[in-house]
């Protein structure tokens, strides 16, 4: 989006407009911007809910170095409940989720998972 852009949106100048990101840039109210990406245009065509529960005494830093480096990954959060993490992920078709639990169980480490499959987005 152009300051021009953006400017006619929020009824400043544009000039004032770049000004005021600037300083949210600088502030750390806007950290960074990022692209949107369609995973079903990757071949990612499934996408799952997973909840996972770790041993008991394994090392969460540990798990979370691991997860960091699958790329199927959309969204990983520790959580509060019965599950330890609750992951988002976008698969190529139901054997790339069955690719991901079954490396979850045993690279991955993880004791327990529960997996939902998402059938569309109602919000996000």
């Amino acid at each position: 989006m152009s300051w021009k852009e953006l400017s006619d949106r929020i009824a400043l100048a544009p000039s004032s407009a770049a000004d005021r990101v600037r300083r949210l840039e600088a502030a750390g109210v806007i950290r960074g911007y990022s692209a949107s990406i369609d995973p079903q245009l990757l071949g990612r065509d499934v996408r799952a809910v997973v909840d996972v529960s770790l041993p008991p005494g394994d090392d969460p830093e540990r798990f979370e170095a691991r997860l960091r480096r699958r790329e199927e990954v959309a969204l990983a959060v520790y959580v509060t409940g019965p599950a330890d993490y609750t992951i988002i992920v976008d698969c190529a078709g139901a054997s790339g989720l069955d690719d991901f639990i079954r490396w979850l169980k045993t690279e991955g480490g993880v004791a327990r998972t529960e997996s939902k499959f998402v059938l569309r987005p109602v919000i996000g």
